[in-house]
């Protein structure tokens, strides 16, 4: 009777505590939330309930890691990970992994990052954890894309990409061809780069998202340029000048509509480039007045002096082409 009673108590007790830390976690107070968890996880080790016990000593893991503690986080989550093996829990097995994994690669421990990750890659291959999979794949990519291996990175991307497709999660099948098209930019793959931008632009408006849309464009239309810049034929640095002057267009037009000056004045900026790249010098010295009255209007002095030094440049050489 005795030992009901005391177990009785040892839960109300935990009750309170998880109160506690809910009504701290509410007013952001994570030094109390850690309180209520450390407490709650004590109790759940007198009551020996180690399921509860890795419940609590996960969620302290991830307040520790919000708050920049993540060597405290990672000691959590090394303990939780133990009594998930100890209770065969596979899925919070997965998740303590891959979680894991998140942390050390913001560490700069990018092999343990992979080791991690691939561990609970497997795990949820094996348990049929389709979204987890997918957000380990998309991880893992991104510690590829730190360690610049960018081959194994863009399979890893385009697979996370395939499982978000799977699921009909837009949302991330957007952010994952982001970091698809990212890594196919670094290793100079401009035209794959180029498709997964404008799928990525294409899923931005189907989102109601305009300036992530507009954000994108602008990478294409940078790529663009810069493509012209690097042509080897005057015919070839021509096409890119002018898709890169199209998509700069069709970018401003989504700024001004979404109220953007800050960002219509960069577009302005980067037309009268491409512009003066093209040879139309009159066209270049409007859209570097027009930005430099955008920059004047919003006090932006560094823009402004950027722009006042190209507009000088633009309006000489159009004197010299009369």
């Amino acid at each position: 009777m005795s030992d009901l009673v005391e177990q009785d108590a040892l839960l109300q007790q935990v009750r309170q505590a998880l109160q506690q830390v809910r009504q701290a976690l509410q007013n952001e107070d994570y030094e109390q939330a850690i309180n209520g968890l450390l407490q709650s996880t004590e109790l759940a080790r007198a009551m020996n309930d180690p399921a509860a016990e890795g419940r609590h000593l996960g969620n302290l893991a991830l307040i520790y890691y919000r708050t920049k503690q993540p060597d405290l986080a990672l000691q959590c989550f090394e303990r939780a990970l133990i009594l998930a093996r100890g209770e065969n829990d596979r899925l919070t097995e997965d998740g303590i992994l891959g979680n894991m994994g998140n942390i050390v690669r913001e560490l700069g421990r990018y092999d343990d990052a992979i080791t991690y990750l691939n561990q609970a890659l497997f795990i949820a291959q094996e348990i049929g954890d389709t979204r987890g999979r997918g957000i380990w794949l998309s991880n893992l990519g991104l510690v590829y894309d730190d360690l610049r291996r960018y081959d194994e990175a863009i399979d890893v991307h385009r697979e996370s990409v395939n499982v978000a497709r799977l699921m009909r999660d837009q949302r991330s099948l957007v952010s994952r061809l982001g970091n698809q098209g990212n890594s196919h930019l670094a290793n100079g793959q401009y035209t794959e780069a180029i498709k997964c931008f404008h799928e990525v632009v294409s899923l931005y408006k189907s989102l109601g998202n305009s300036a992530e849309a507009a954000l994108r464009l602008g990478i294409i239309g940078n790529i663009y340029n810069d493509l012209g810049r690097n042509a080897g034929t005057d015919f070839e640095a021509r096409f890119y000048y002018e898709l890169a002057r199209d998509t700069y267009l069709e970018t401003l037009k989504l700024a001004q509509e979404i109220g953007d000056a800050v960002g219509e004045g960069d577009l302005l900026t980067s037309l009268g480039a491409v512009y003066g790249n093209m040879g139309e010098y009159q066209n270049a010295v409007d859209q570097f007045a027009a930005a430099h009255q955008i920059f004047t209007s919003l006090e932006l002095a560094d823009r402004l002096a950027y722009v006042e030094e190209n507009l000088r440049l633009a309006q000489n050489l159009l004197a010299q082409a009369r």
